[in-house]
């Protein structure tokens, strides 16, 4: 691998690792700055790029002043002889008006006495047009006499537009309820963390103080969840050692539990990246409560991103939670000690549950983590 590959490797690395942080860290950031990227990349391809540019219009689509100015040259034409007869100059006025607007139109053009009209020759058209005993025809062919030309379309919105705006309007939607539902969660959290304190100062006893901090259960800091590198061991079926080898663990109370870490060669080459993060919860409440976690694996030589949830006991025997899941990747049952394996064209990705631990509430046994901790080893398979 060149020297320049191995800096595009880097630049991409630093590029996905810095999206994926921005936004789990910072949703209304993202949203501003992918609101702001959009209107700029609209306003280069719509002004710059690929502007718009009308052609083909007919006479009656065009304004005021170019209409005047086109029944100028159709009634100078007809004076001249340049049009053989009002049918040829039926055909040249074309489809979007009928005879008695092109009347009415001249009638204006005489009445307004503007520089440069001729009169004469407009009330000669006007003149001619009202014995003429057809309509101007769809797509500039003569209608029988007492026909009605069809109209031009009537100006309205793309139902592409109406669509693109109710999709908007959706997402806006969706993204207002995630960060409603993320503050009241976070205000619960720290409600109950006041008045725990307040019990505290007012005499109650160490135990009752501790079962209401249990009940609260604040977020943990991200950091205990951070994956962290161990000493690279044998895996068996495993020839070579992982090129890469983590560990992380999901707490109750980590409602932002997001992790992952790059997978680069011995000489620091890219080569994709893994992670854990929440698919799905389970009850109300504040904390969340995680029922099944997403480990998935990027390659950078493949065109998909694998994806495997492991779900809790519960979950897993759920059969309509299951369904609706299967779209995010194979269901994998968590047991303490089991190994499962994540392939991709060019990565393999073995991650084994080291410690299991279900929490205990009104909800059915073993239906959702109180803390459960990841070994996530990497091996490349091939170049």
């Amino acid at each position: 691998m060149t020297g320049q590959q191995a800096g595009m490797d880097k630049q991409v690395k630093v590029m996905l690792v810095a999206v994926r942080g921005l936004a789990a860290g910072y949703l209304w950031t993202t949203v501003v700055i992918s609101i702001v990227i959009g209107l700029l990349i609209g306003l280069l391809v719509g002004w710059v790029i690929w502007p718009a540019n009308v052609i083909g219009a007919r006479p009656a689509r065009l304004s005021n002043d170019y209409q005047q100015v086109f029944l100028q040259f159709a009634a100078d034409s007809y004076a001249s002889g340049g049009v053989k007869s009002l049918d040829e100059l039926a055909v040249k006025l074309g489809d979007g008006w009928t005879k008695q607007e092109v009347i009415t139109q001249l009638g204006k053009m005489i009445d307004s006495k503007q520089p440069g009209a001729d009169r004469d020759r407009l009330a000669a058209l006007r003149s001619a047009l009202t014995a003429y005993p057809r309509e101007v025809g769809p797509n500039g062919a003569p209608a029988p006499s007492g026909g009605q030309t069809p109209q031009p379309p009537a100006s309205g919105i793309s139902p592409v537009v109406v669509i693109g705006v109710l999709v908007i309007i959706g997402a806006s939607v969706a993204l207002v309820w995630i960060i409603q539902r993320r503050s009241r969660a976070a205000a619960a959290a720290v409600t109950s963390g006041m008045a725990v304190s307040s019990q505290a100062a007012s005499g109650d006893t160490t135990e009752q103080v501790t079962q209401q901090i249990a009940v609260a259960a604040p977020p943990v800091s991200r950091a205990q969840g951070a994956p962290h590198p161990v000493q690279k061991t044998a895996w068996a079926g495993e020839s070579t050692p992982p090129l890469a080898q983590y560990v992380t663990s999901y707490a109750l109370g980590d409602d932002r539990y997001d992790v992952s870490f790059s997978i680069e060669t011995s000489t620091s080459d890219f080569l994709g990246e893994c992670g854990v993060g929440i698919s799905e919860l389970i009850g109300t409440g504040s904390p969340d409560k995680v029922t099944a976690l997403e480990v998935w694996l990027f390659d950078k030589n493949d065109i998909r991103t694998l994806t495997k949830v492991f779900m809790s006991e519960n979950a897993y025997n759920d059969q309509a939670l299951r369904a609706r899941l299967a779209p995010k990747g194979e269901a994998v049952l968590v047991k303490k000690g089991e190994i499962t394996a994540l392939t991709t064209q060019t990565l393999k990705v073995n991650a084994r549950i080291v410690d299991l631990q279900y929490g205990s509430s009104s909800l059915p046994a073993n239906s959702f983590f109180q803390q459960i901790t990841i070994e996530l080893a990497a091996w490349s398979t091939g170049s």
